[in-house]
């Protein structure tokens, strides 16, 4: 039986953003589902050479080039994939609300599925404009929850049947914990608080941060674990001015000794163990229009007693008991969630008990199969209208076609 082949777009490792381990574990989950190496990557450089180790690597798009995504293109029409997996964020391609991703899918001749990672409640003109592009020009949108769906549909008008909403994946994670990985991480004995991803200025930690005076008052053994690198960009253009703002913040409130800082990009076994280790995760992201969060998503898979801020992603996947919602920008709120949990063992363990039952269909391999399903979906489509396409067009033995009407043909006919 022949598997369809994706050619995922995207930032992919070396870089260290969570797009590209969000790509790379798409891609595994993906050849994992198939019964051999299904997938290869057209890997986006954004700002600085990287060497790229993954045989599955065949082409680098160089943002800095004003014809990379027509190059792109030119690859993936001439390569071996039966279907492209487009990742977009606002942020990843080049021009005015990365406009640049317009030169690739109006050019590439394959059939195109793309993941939206980003999507605001009230867009203005120009990105819905190129959110509607983008749909017209794919054959299949993947949203990873049902609020993000229909967020496409009352902010984008885009609420075609190829829609599907397929979870963030997260890795296996066994559902029991125990004090082992405090101990590893020399934390054996203290109450543990959580949140990790890469440090910018949209992540609001400076609201968990005044929280904390409050809770070491309840709870002097607590320490508050900050976990990940300044993100790179942020790191060029600022250094760690933003870092460095955060302690100087903690130790004007007198709780210097309860904020760590692990400023150093994880690999996935030193996550989890982190995450394992933690009483309370926290999300105290100040955005609403966050539809979107492989942060969140892992510390469900770990079982995670969750405290976050009510933006669209955390919304829905904290529902029905899964974990606390509490107002942006409160810091007051956030420390009486997070002493509930500390104070309230019963409560916090059925928490994580229905924040893991509702991770397990996101376990990865899950993921996996519903990605490679959905990209054979399209591609057997598109392959249906092509013959369609062929037969309707086809001569007749007397050298006439046998239909002389206008034949419109799909975009991204091949």
């Amino acid at each position: 039986m022949k598997y369809v082949r994706p050619l995922f777009v995207s930032t992919f490792p070396p870089e260290e953003c969570g797009l590209a381990t969000f790509t790379r574990d798409s891609a595994d989950a993906v050849d994992g589902a198939a019964p051999e190496p299904v997938s290869s990557v057209a890997a986006i450089q954004k700002t600085r050479a990287l060497c790229y180790d993954d045989s599955r690597v065949v082409h680098v798009i160089d943002n800095s080039r004003p014809d990379a995504y027509r190059l792109a293109a030119d690859v993936a029409n001439d390569g071996p994939c039966d279907v492209v997996s487009l990742q977009h964020e606002f942020g990843l391609y080049p021009g005015e609300w990365g406009q640049s991703v317009l030169d690739f899918v109006r050019n590439c001749r394959k059939p195109i599925v793309t993941t939206f990672h980003t999507l605001m409640t009230q867009p203005a003109p120009l990105p819905r404009r190129l959110i509607q592009t983008l749909a017209e020009y794919s054959q299949g949108i993947i949203v990873m929850t049902n609020v993000a769906a229909g967020l496409l549909a009352s902010a984008f008008d885009v609420s075609a049947p190829h829609v599907r909403v397929i979870p963030h994946g997260v890795p296996v994670v066994p559902g029991e914990r125990d004090d082992a990985p405090k101990a590893r991480l020399g934390l054996a004995g203290r109450r543990v608080i959580c949140t990790f991803g890469l440090i910018n200025r949209g992540k609001g930690l400076e609201y968990m941060i005044e929280a904390m005076p409050r809770i070491v008052a309840a709870f002097p053994d607590v320490v508050y674990l900050i976990v990940g690198a300044t993100h790179p960009q942020v790191k060029r253009h600022e250094g760690e001015v933003y870092r460095e703002g955060l302690v100087a913040k903690a130790e004007a409130l007198g709780v210097g000794d309860h904020v760590r800082f692990v400023n150093r990009y994880l690999s996935l076994a030193e996550l989890l163990e982190h995450l394992q280790s933690c009483d309370v995760y926290v999300t105290p992201y100040p955005g609403k229009d966050q539809i979107a969060s492989g942060t969140l998503a892992y510390d469900l898979a770990a079982g995670g007693a969750v405290v976050s801020t009510p933006y669209l992603y955390a919304e829905e996947v904290l529902a029905d008991g899964r974990g606390q919602l509490v107002p942006f920008a409160d810091s007051a709120a956030m420390a009486e969630a997070t002493l509930r949990y500390l104070s309230e063992p019963a409560f916090q363990a059925e928490t994580r008990r229905r924040a893991y039952e509702y991770a397990r269909p996101m376990f990865w391999p899950n993921v996996g199969r519903q990605y490679l399903e959905f990209f054979d979906q399209v591609a057997t489509e598109r392959q249906k209208k092509l013959a369609w396409l062929r037969r309707l067009t086809a001569p007749t033995p007397n050298g006439k076609v046998q239909h002389n009407k206008l034949v419109q043909i799909p975009r991204n006919s091949n």
